[in-house]
C-alpha cells in the first residue's frame, strides 16, 4: 500500500510518515505519484479544495476545506495505530472492489515504452542501433525516446 502525503508541516510529515512506515505503508511526497497511490494524507498547509479520485485522510479537525473524494476521513494528529487501523482496513476492501476511476492510458503506455527500451538496451549491451532493431524502430526515434525518458545508454 502507498500513501501520497502533501500539504503537511514538517512535524505533521514526520508523525504521519513514522506511523505509516511502521505499519508497512510506503509514502511519497510527489503529486505526480497520485496515480500510484492508494490514498492521500492531506495536511494543514493545503490551501485549496481537494479533488481526488483516491481516498483522503484529512488532518484538519475543522471543516475549513471541502473534500471531494469517493472516501474521506478527518483524522487530526496525533494518530495511534488504533485510529488508523479501521481506515486502512476499509481502504484495503475498497481497493479490492472494481475500480470506478479512470485509467490513464498515456501513463501506462509511457511506462511500458520506457520498460521495453530499457530491456532492448540491456539485450543489446547498450548499443543503440541494435536496440532499435530489436524494437523495430528507427535509431533516431529510439534516441529521441531515450532523451524523453531520461535513459542513458551508458547504464547498460
Amino acid at each position: 500500500m502507498k500513501a501520497l502525503i502533501y500539504g503537511l508541516t514538517p512535524p505533521e510529515e514526520h508523525d504521519v510518515s513514522l506511523l505509516l512506515n511502521f505499519m508497512g505503508i510506503d509514502t511519497t511526497l510527489f503529486e505526480e505519484e497520485i496515480t500510484n497511490s492508494d490514498f492521500a494524507v492531506v495536511g494543514s498547509l493545503n490551501s485549496s479544495n481537494i479533488h481526488s479520485t483516491i481516498p483522503v485522510i484529512y488532518l484538519s479537525p475543522t471543516n475549513e476545506f471541502t473534500v471531494s473524494a469517493p472516501n474521506f476521513w478527518r483524522l487530526p494528529l496525533p494518530w495511534t495505530h488504533e485510529d488508523v487501523k479501521p481506515i486502512l482496513q476499509r481502504l484495503t476492501q475498497w481497493s479490492r472492489s472494481p475500480a470506478i476511476n479512470v485509467v490513464d492510458l498515456n501513463l501506462h503506455v509511457k511506462r511500458l515504452e520506457s520498460l521495453l527500451i530499457r530491456q532492448a538496451l540491456t539485450v543489446a549491451n547498450g548499443v543503440v542501433s541494435r536496440a532499435a532493431q530489436h524494437l523495430q524502430i528507427q535509431r533516431t526515434t529510439l534516441i529521441e525516446k531515450m532523451r524523453r525518458y531520461n535513459i542513458d545508454k551508458s547504464e547498460f
